[in-house]
């Protein structure tokens, strides 16, 4: 079961194009600004509580929320992806831009196993090929477990229709 969640997954993955896998993988962009362990600490007593980790959860939401308001509108999250993707883009252009002119060219682009990967896991039949079949099934399980995600903690809490309490 695990293999075919993988195979799932992988494929999903394969869809998007080279450059958004490239931009997106962890080591390829710039190292998300993480605190320390004594930013975290506030009171310095050696040890993070529940408190001091939900204070970084507070200090980064209203970095966000730009107009202070105690919300985060799309016009706010929209900004915010924004400039990540911008600092990832330009790291990925200054990481293999070979002849620094700016861009990245086809053979500039960092190649990746993916394709490589998913064809491996998803041929159950070892033919060199995915085919229809497979196909399907790697889909329907990739939709049992993103369900099965969905579903994991229970309703959604942020659903606040009629039947919400």
């Amino acid at each position: 079961m695990k293999k075919q969640i993988l195979i799932a997954t992988l494929l999903t993955l394969s869809t998007a194009a080279t450059a958004t896998l490239a931009v997106a993988k962890p080591g390829f962009g710039p190292a998300r600004e993480r605190p320390t362990f004594e930013q975290l600490d506030a009171d310095g007593d050696g040890a993070l509580s529940q408190a001091e980790l939900a204070a970084q959860g507070q200090k980064r939401f209203a970095a966000a929320d730009a107009d202070g308001d105690g919300l985060l509108s799309a016009e706010e999250l929209a900004t915010r992806a924004q400039e990540r993707i911008a600092k990832r883009t330009d790291a990925m252009i200054e990481r293999f831009d070979e002849n620094g002119d700016g861009a990245l060219s086809a053979e500039e682009m960092p190649q990746h196993r993916g394709p490589q990967r998913i064809l491996e896991r998803a041929d159950t039949d070892g033919n060199g090929t995915i085919s229809k079949a497979e196909f399907d099934t790697a889909q329907a399980i990739l939709n049992a477990v993103m369900k099965k995600k969905h579903h994991r903690g229970g309703p959604d809490k942020r659903d606040h229709g009629a039947d919400a309490e």
